[in-house]
Order: structure tokens, then C-alpha cells, then sequence
């Protein structure tokens, strides 16, 4: 009789703990909702972190007169003027303000650590790096005419054996630098790629403060041990919320560089050694490529006062729409309770 009874015991104690774990990722859903409406209370977007590429020791990709670190700074400084001038409500910090790495070492692997500490420490919004792209240079080849060509060949054997000078005529190619239309020219904006999370969860985790520009998180909101199923919930909700974010923005830039009549390749995601800081940074992350240095076309344009203006003026203008769109989110937000029915 006592063996039935402790079977039915089992099955009551499954049923209870099964009971037990819906409740507490129902609880911790609710939670990651409340925060939710908790960014809803604080201005969406209240620091940037400007990172000019590159500098110093690293000057990145070299055009013909002038360095990719170089031409990044200047842009940035123009960027972060705008951005001041459009948003003086706005905090903007920059990684570097000097031709030098962040932190002033020599080392780059120290200078991408400290961009992204710095922006984390500095509870930064929104991570917008400035670079300049780069690819090998083409060239046409352009028939010439014919030169005379004097070569030898041996004839005989033993003694009798001898060097005979001949001529041919051997065709004459000149090189030349393709046209700007048949060279890479245009832009590309990055952002982390959405499958390649792990990196960026971490970045996520040891970053406190201010997530994601919309609110804040008590210093232990990130303790739960790394393998919890609350844990793994938590972290993919604010990745996704990382990765969404940067791509709209991203989109934005490069909608931008399109009405101003730039070449735009569009949004690209990048997982690999190079982008390092899109993944170590816990908020919203892009890399503008502004354009080609190894185009002379465009290393003049990036060079000049025009460009450098036109590409600061397309950069901030998307980053309006994208502070226009968190603001009219966070008011929907309030709006919508979690019953999703409007007030």
C-alpha cells in the first residue's frame, strides 16, 4: 500500500517543481518587462561615444597623401561638433582627441580594449566609430608597341660550342590607374553580427549603469550564474535588444549617405578580429566606413571641408531619426501596458 502512495508523492513533487520553474520565468519575463517600462522614464539617448579609428602608433589604411586615423579624427571632431550643436541635451564623449591611440600606448590591442572600456564605463547610449575603408588599387594595362629584344642561345658541342646573339620583337604594355567608376568607392556601415552573441552577451553582463540608453539597472541585476535558464533569458532579451537597435541605425547612416548621392553597399554584419569593439561594448554599436582611401577621388573628397561636413552632416541627420524613433518607442511604451491594450 505504501508504494502507490509514494509513487503519487513523486509525481506531486514533479508537477510542483515544474510549477515552480514556469513561475520563476514567468516572474523574471514580467521583470525584463517592467524594465521595459522602467526605460520609458529616462531620455532614451543621453551619451555617445565617438571612437575615431585608428591613430598614432596604428594610422590604419593609407591613401595617397593621407592616413585613415588622420582623416577619421577630423571627420569625428565635425561629427561631435554637430552633434552638440543638434542635441546640446546630449553628452558626447570621444575615445581619442589626439593623433594617438586611445590611452596614449602603442599597443592596439590596449587601445581597442580601452575603447570599449571606456565606453562602458561611461555608460554610453549609443557607440558610433568613424573609419575609412581600403582595398587594393586597380590597374589598366595599355598596349604600347613593339621593342627589339636582344637574347642569345648556344649552338654546338664540346669545342665548337658558342653563344649566338638573336633578336624579337617582345610587345610594350603600359599601367595605369583605372578610373574612379572602376575603383571601390562608397560606403558601409557594420554592426555585430545577430548569430555571433556570446561576446557581445558578455560585454552585456559586466557593464552596469546605463543599458542600452534606456534606464537603469542595479549593480546585481546581472549576477545570476552563466549557465540559469533566468540567466540565458535575460542576456538574449537585451542582445536582441542591442542588435536591433544598431541595425536600424545602421540602416539610417547609410539611407543617409544614399540621399546625398554617395554609393551606399548598405549594412554589413561582421563577426570577425577587426570589430572587435561592436561586440565588447554593452549598448548599441556601429562602424561607419565613411568611404575608400584607396580611391583618390574619394581620399580627396574625405580630405576636404565639404566632405568632411557632408559626411558629418548625413551621420548626425541619422542619428536624429534614430533618437526620433527611441523617443516615439519609449512613448508608446507608456501608452501600452502589459495587457498590450492602450490607455
Amino acid at each position: 500500500m505504501g508504494k502507490p502512495n509514494s509513487v503519487e508523492s513523486l509525481k506531486s513533487e514533479s508537477r510542483m517543481l515544474n510549477r515552480t520553474h514556469i513561475l520563476k520565468i514567468a516572474v523574471l519575463l514580467t521583470g525584463i518587462f517592467c524594465i521595459g517600462m522602467s526605460y520609458a522614464q529616462k531620455p532614451p539617448l543621453q551619451t555617445i561615444i565617438l571612437d575615431p579609428g585608428h591613430g598614432g602608433a596604428d594610422p590604419g589604411a593609407g591613401g595617397e597623401y593621407s592616413t585613415e586615423a588622420q582623416c577619421a579624427l577630423a571627420i569625428s571632431f565635425k561629427v561631435r561638433d554637430l552633434l552638440k550643436q543638434e542635441m546640446p541635451e546630449v553628452k558626447v564623449l570621444m575615445t581619442r582627441e589626439k593623433d594617438e591611440l586611445p590611452g596614449g600606448g602603442h599597443n592596439k590591442d590596449a587601445a581597442l580594449k580601452y575603447r570599449s572600456n571606456f565606453a562602458n564605463q561611461n555608460n554610453g547610449d549609443l557607440f558610433l566609430c568613424i573609419h575609412l575603408n581600403s582595398t587594393n588599387i586597380r590597374y589598366g594595362k595599355k598596349f604600347e608597341g613593339y621593342r627589339t629584344e636582344t637574347y642569345y642561345v648556344t649552338t654546338g658541342r664540346g669545342r665548337k660550342k658558342k653563344k649566338v646573339a638573336k633578336t624579337r620583337e617582345v610587345a610594350v604594355y603600359s599601367r595605369y590607374k583605372l578610373p574612379h567608376e572602376d575603383q571601390a568607392h562608397g560606403t558601409q556601415t557594420y554592426i555585430w553580427a545577430a548569430d555571433k552573441s556570446t561576446n557581445k552577451v558578455s560585454a552585456v553582463k559586466n557593464t552596469q549603469g546605463s543599458v542600452g540608453g534606456e534606464g537603469e539597472e542595479s549593480d546585481s541585476a546581472f549576477q545570476a550564474e552563466l549557465n540559469s535558464v533566468e540567466y540565458k533569458i535575460r542576456m538574449g532579451q537585451y542582445t536582441k535588444y542591442f542588435f536591433r537597435k544598431s541595425f536600424n541605425l545602421a540602416t539610417f547612416v547609410e539611407e543617409e549617405f544614399g540621399k546625398a548621392g554617395r554609393k551606399s553597399w548598405g549594412v554589413m554584419q561582421r563577426n570577425e578580429k577587426g570589430i572587435w569593439v561592436l561586440q565588447a561594448t554593452g549598448m548599441p554599436s556601429i562602424l561607419v566606413e565613411t568611404g575608400f582611401i584607396s580611391d583618390r577621388e574619394e581620399e580627396d573628397y574625405l580630405n576636404s571641408e565639404k566632405g568632411q561636413m557632408e559626411v558629418a552632416t548625413n551621420v548626425v541627420t541619422a542619428v536624429k531619426r534614430y533618437k526620433e524613433m527611441l523617443e516615439a518607442n519609449m512613448k508608446h511604451a507608456v501608452a501600452v501596458p502589459v495587457g498590450g491594450q492602450t490607455q
